[in-house]
């Protein structure tokens, strides 16, 4: 990616931020739930931090938060998480390079880059953020540096699968499994972000991809639960994961919840994973852990506060308002105790109370339809 001039980019820069200061002064009163998130799980400099595992940093962790600030209109925040996952995760070259997706404390005991293969779901959403973030702030440079890095995606990340059709693997290294198999991760395919992309990048294979996943759906959720992850053959074929134990679990989850947000696009996805619904309200709450091709949920009493937060678009798009109202309560209780403590429940429930409250939408298009922008 060619940089410009400093001054050219200087003043660029100033002149957007400007803009992007002036929508934030207007904007009505902020998002609390994202506000506690941020005094939890986000440093001063941007980087956000997964408190229960390490104190690591992902390339995951920083898509998400680059997307909950644009929801809360917050500009000043958004350029210090880019500028830190870029920095520190892209060696300053975000777009021209992939974000590595593990940054922690190192077997030296230094801090930097553990893992520098990429995650291909988070570079989906930071190319989304950057991609709504220049339209919704009229920030030009967004967009570029989004373009540049769907381009890197689509090299690296996405493939021609046979009969299979196009699919977004979850990384650029260690998902093709060779004799024409490909491992690939359903909840990494969220309709309405397909959409958005398909719509700003019409010569990428965003739409293809999406198609590709509906059309393996009725092998992928052969039980109306969401896996992991899948073994994905050139003839068509899918199979459960060859290298763990099949799941239907921390993964499978966002499935639900992305299909709930991505209305009519999503329609047929969300009547065919109906099951998990029935096997919640049987259950009393959301299983932990599901066998994805019996659709029986391994014994466990714990149930994630997260899956509950998850649900709710689900559940609405669903029409099981008892349903809605149980995993509500759920979630309302547990922030009057101080809500979800660990970093992925606090993300989730993010997502999909947000959600139900209005803080955000989607059209049909996949465009961002904030509060503040509605």
């Amino acid at each position: 990616m060619h940089r410009r001039a400093f001054h050219q980019r200087f003043l660029g820069g100033a002149l957007a931020l400007a803009a992007q200061r002036a929508a934030a002064a207007t904007a009505p009163a902020g998002w609390p739930a994202w506000e506690t998130f941020v005094r939890r799980f986000v440093q001063a400099d941007g980087r956000v931090i997964d408190l229960g595992d390490g104190a690591k940093s992902t390339s995951e962790g920083q898509s998400y938060a680059l997307f909950f600030a644009l929801v809360a209109n917050q500009p000043e925040r958004f350029e210090t998480l880019l500028r830190w996952t870029s920095d520190n995760l892209a060696d300053g070259q975000l777009g021209a390079r992939l974000p590595a997706w593990h940054w922690g404390r190192r077997g030296d005991g230094s801090w930097g880059v553990k893992d520098a293969n990429a995650a291909a779901d988070a570079d989906l959403w930071i190319a989304y953020a950057l991609l709504e973030a220049a339209r919704l702030w009229n920030a030009p440079r967004h967009e570029q540096r989004a373009r540049a890095l769907l381009a890197q995606i689509a090299r690296q990340e996405v493939v021609q699968a046979g009969r299979a059709g196009t699919l977004l693997l979850s990384g650029p290294v260690g998902f093709v499994l060779g004799n024409g198999r490909w491992r690939i991760n359903p909840s990494y395919v969220p309709g309405f972000l397909l959409a958005g992309l398909a719509r700003a990048d019409t010569g990428g294979p965003w739409q293809a991809v999406w198609d590709s996943l509906l059309g393996l759906a009725p092998q992928l959720f052969p039980a109306g639960v969401a896996p992991d992850n899948v073994v994905v053959h050139a003839d068509g074929r899918v199979h459960p994961d060859t290298e763990a134990e099949p799941l239907a679990s921390y993964d499978g989850i966002r499935v639900y919840l992305w299909a709930g947000m991505s209305g009519a696009g999503s329609r047929e996805l969300v009547t065919r994973l109906a099951p998990f619904a029935a096997l919640t309200r049987r259950l009393g709450q959301p299983p932990e852990k599901v066998d994805p091709a019996s659709g029986v949920a391994r014994p466990s009493a714990y149930s994630p506060l997260g899956f509950s937060g998850a649900l709710l678009p689900f559940l609405d798009a669903l029409g099981d308002a008892p349903g809605l109202a149980r995993e509500r309560e759920r979630v309302r209780a547990a922030a009057a105790r101080g809500g979800a403590t660990l970093y992925y429940d606090q993300v989730l429930t993010l997502f999909g109370q947000g959600w139900i409250d209005g803080e955000y939408r989607f059209d049909a298009q996949g465009r961002l339809l904030p509060r503040w922008a509605r």
